[in-house]
């Protein structure tokens, strides 16, 4: 069973290369009322989608800034746990994820559709070690 996130992001997509693609680092903060805690609380999400052709490679650098809302498929996920400033913060990872749709704000296009850019699918990404994708930092919320 598929699972669909849509968060706004907060910082822009890392990228980093990834053999002949480059490869986007998606961070997302969710944040939702904890009624044990009776207060606001996050849930972390990271993702990792890639894109080989030019375009495609141009379309998320132009769309994976401050302030887009994102929408994230992915077919499992796994919990990482790394150690912050204030302790271990949890991340769920969307493993395979894709984008459905994209709506940037700002200086960006009104509103863009992520089904208009072309897709490939590859491998997903492994952290770096020691946890982490390539120049992570773990800004609470995201």
């Amino acid at each position: 069973m598929a699972t669909t996130i849509t968060g706004k992001l907060n910082k822009p997509a890392n990228e980093f290369q990834a053999g002949e693609s480059i490869g986007f680092g998606i961070r997302l903060g969710v944040q939702y009322y904890d009624r044990a805690t009776k207060s606001k609380q996050w849930t972390n999400y990271s993702a990792v989608v890639f894109a080989k052709a030019s375009a495609q490679i141009d379309y998320y650098r132009q769309v994976l800034q401050i302030g887009s809302v994102v929408e994230l498929t992915a077919t499992h996920e796994k919990i990482d746990v790394y150690e912050g400033q204030q302790g271990p913060s949890y991340t769920i990872e969307l493993l395979n994820a894709q984008i459905g749709s994209v709506f940037a704000t700002g200086d960006q296009p009104q509103q863009q559709q992520a089904q208009n850019a072309p897709r490939q699918q590859a491998p997903a990404a492994q952290p770096a070690p020691g946890g982490g994708y390539p120049d992570d930092d773990l800004d609470i919320p995201f």
